[in-house]
């Protein structure tokens, strides 16, 4: 199994169109990458800053602890079944 499969290169691209999609999985990022608190998630300095970068947002925008911990959880499980399905693969075609 070749490390460069695991990671996939991203295009730039033009400036992203808000969605409450995007938002979680930065907010996720953030969190997981830079070993930040979930806690951090509920904070109202932490959503005002989320706020002032747009500022049409409503509270339903805003990912909470609980979308958080929930998105995780599951590209987590999602990563561990793709390598586990990648290794299966190279298990198989190196008999």
């Amino acid at each position: 199994m070749k490390i460069d499969r695991l990671f996939q290169k991203t295009e730039k691209k033009q400036l992203k169109e808000f969605s409450r999609d995007s938002v979680l999985h930065a907010v996720a990022e953030f969190v997981v990458c830079d070993d930040q608190s979930l806690a951090l998630a509920n904070k109202t300095t932490f959503w005002n800053c989320l706020v002032a970068m747009r500022p049409a947002a409503t509270i339903v925008d805003l990912p909470s602890t609980h979308d958080i911990t929930t998105y995780i959880h599951n590209s987590f499980i999602k990563l561990i079944k793709d390598i586990k399905d990648e290794m299966q693969v190279c298990v198989f075609f190196n008999r």
